[in-house]
């Protein structure tokens, strides 16, 4: 069985010409691209089952990176219909633009609670 981690890097793949990283894109990767990371994930333990098997709510970034405003606000909607259309439950928290004047770049922040076995 794939992590939940495996699973959203195949659910995201395509998605971006330049890729598809964890944590960091590697060096001069080309725009536009995603990198996603796992921000916390608790495991929650319920009465029915006594957490057997365990339900884990993992909080994934989803970072949607491109050298436009409008390029990265289209791949971030890539990125929300991708979400949307997966089989593993899940609903974005939050989302906010940024730009990161160190790269020239823009990019669109999204949390998503992921709820897996």
């Amino acid at each position: 069985m794939n992590t939940i981690q495996e699973q959203l890097f195949a659910q995201l793949s395509g998605l971006a010409a330049g890729g598809v990283y964890p944590i960091v894109a590697e060096q001069n990767a080309v725009y536009p691209y995603l990198v996603y990371q796992r921000v916390a994930s608790p495991v929650e333990n319920t009465l029915d089952g006594n957490g057997n098997p365990p339900i884990n709510n993992t909080r994934f970034q989803i970072d949607a990176w491109d050298l436009t405003y409008g390029g990265a606000v289209t791949l971030a909607a890539a990125v929300k219909a991708a979400m949307s259309s997966w089989g593993v439950p899940n609903v974005q928290l939050h989302e906010h633009d940024q730009y990161e004047a160190d790269v020239k770049a823009f990019r669109i922040v999204m949390d998503f609670s992921v709820w897996h076995a």
